[in-house]
């Protein structure tokens, strides 16, 4: 009696247990619906495998307000009402003929077992299903349990080809602009809205190079495992999806242990930063939040021996107090007028120089209003992407002014397109097929090449690796390096070969030779 007692128990705790685990699960999809409308099961992996010690406080301070809390609360409110045992008030009579009455419980409702566990069942295939709808669950694990040799077949290592650059090397300015797509224009410029909230920038393409899909202003299509900012970086500097999952010596699958401690990242891939280093550049690298969330500090310390400038670097140098915080770090306001200090500085070295940016306002949930924000608009986010384009727009134009400037190509791209799911509607980012609309953004300034063809090409943002060697001037062995191809050269992309729903079939598949050549070699 006594053990029947105790399984009892045991069974109500673990019951419990699970019905939290429900509760919280089905308000994490509410706020990953929110937030992360856009992304793979890829980049959730990924995200949850980062150590949150340099992720924004005010983001995962949304997550327990919005999710947890409120989790918490319902789970607490489901015990009281469960253990309260209700008195006499909680019971109402009713008569069942002469002089008999009859006494019926309000509350609780006692629930058999069977049929608990049952309604949790349910509960949790709802659960499975919608997030398999969103995040494509089923997919994914079915593609880790396939090979593809494509990347095998189809990756350049650029040790293995032929790189020559000119004798008098031009100086790099590398925008990442957080989140920028070209459908945040107006439909007669190629986005997706009836009005443009990027007009600077929708000038910069149409007076410099612009490489796009159509004859509008259109952009490079997301391959999986690229849909995140340190993601879209390896993509646009290696030409490479960043692929957490990998088999080990035994063939079991599973997260390897030295990317998520970030001890090496990539090891096997060669990317911008090095091929610039070899050639003698100078590279630098400033971000308005903390370097080592997402592995973005280790990524570029490896490849290309960056310096580093962020967050961390303005608390020490008294460009902000040490309690200063908003949205990652700081506002782009303030990274803009850091970067001319330093761009400066770095333009003094007496070599060529590689300066790149990440600006981080348009980031999800929402972005960031700065003080420089207008209120044009009803929805929030349109006036952050009309202030975006904006004081961008002003930095190319400081830049413009500076001695340097006439020796330097400038590139401007966004990272990944954006995960604020609700300011577009309909037009959904498909992470299996790149025919969408929403793209992401590119713009080439005084590129020493000239375009073959700059509209109507098929292509993905692991193809801005080779194209940013080419406008450098850099002469490439068979016009391809990592899985990317060099737009200005008009030879086929692997997106044009294949087409998107092969390639990224193919890209969202295993990959030994990925594992063990350019993950964990």
């Amino acid at each position: 009696m006594k053990k029947r007692k105790t399984a009892k128990i045991i069974f109500g705790i673990l019951g419990q247990i699970f019905v939290f685990l429900l509760i919280l699960l089905t308000f994490s999809l509410i706020w990953c619906f929110k937030n992360f409308g856009n992304i793979g099961l890829n980049e959730i992996i990924f995200t949850l495998n980062m150590p949150l010690r340099d992720a924004s406080t005010s983001f995962v301070g949304d997550y327990i307000e919005s999710a947890f809390f409120p989790a918490a609360a319902l789970f607490v409110l489901e015990m009281f009402l469960m253990l309260w045992h209700p008195k006499e008030q909680y019971y109402f009579k009713i008569s069942t003929g002469g002089d008999r009455i009859r006494r019926c419980k309000i509350w609780p409702v006692s629930i058999p077992v069977p049929v608990s566990m049952l309604v949790m069942c349910i509960w949790f295939g709802g659960l499975f299903y919608t997030a398999d709808r969103q995040f494509g669950v089923v997919s994914y694990m079915q593609s880790q349990l396939m090979q593809s040799d494509l990347i095998e077949e189809e990756y350049v290592n650029p040790n293995d080809v032929e790189i020559t650059f000119p004798e008098e090397k031009r100086n790099l300015i590398f925008i990442y602009v957080e989140s920028l797509e070209s459908s945040m224009q107006d439909k007669a410029n190629g986005g997706i809205f009836d009005v443009n909230y990027i007009p600077e920038l929708t000038r910069l393409a149409k007076e410099n190079t612009s490489f796009s899909q159509s004859d509008l202003i259109e952009g490079a299509a997301v391959a999986p495992a690229s849909g995140w900012t340190i993601a879209g970086m390896t993509a646009e500097t290696a030409g490479l999806p960043l692929k957490l999952f990998e088999y080990n010596q035994k063939g079991k699958g599973g997260i390897n242990n030295s990317m998520s401690k970030y001890e090496y990242f990539l090891p096997g891939a060669v990317s911008l930063g090095e091929i610039l280093e070899e050639e003698g550049y100078y590279n630098y690298i400033m971000f308005g939040s903390k370097a080592g969330f997402g592995g973005k500090r280790t990524y570029f310390q490896q490849h290309g021996n960056y310096e580093i400038w962020d967050y961390s670097s303005a608390i020490k140098e008294g460009k902000i107090p040490e309690d200063y915080y908003v949205n990652w770090g700081f506002e782009d306001q303030k990274l803009y007028t850091y970067a001319k200090e330093k761009i400066l500085e770095v333009s003094k070295k007496g070599q060529p120089f590689s300066f790149s940016m990440l600006t981080s306002d348009s980031h999800t949930p929402a972005g960031y209003l700065c003080e420089k924000c207008p209120d044009t608009y009803e929805e929030p986010y349109a006036n952050v992407l009309a202030c975006m384009s904006a004081q961008l727009d002003e930095f190319l134009t400081w830049l413009s002014q500076q001695d340097f400037y006439e020796n330097s190509t400038i590139v401007v791209c966004g990272d990944h397109c954006s995960m604020v799911k609700d300011f577009f509607g309909e037009y959904s980012y498909d992470r299996h097929h790149g025919e969408t609309a929403r793209k992401v953004y590119n713009a080439f300034i005084q590129p020493l090449a000239e375009p073959k063809q700059e509209k109507n090409r098929i292509f993905t943002t692991m193809d801005i690796f080779p194209t940013v060697v080419a406008a450098l001037g850099g002469e490439i062995e068979g016009e391809r390096l990592g899985l990317g191809t060099n737009l200005f050269s008009g030879e086929e992309t692997l997106a044009e070969r294949y087409g998107y729903e092969f390639l990224f079939e193919e890209l969202n598949k295993k990959s030994r030779f990925y594992d063990n050549e350019i993950l964990y070699p």
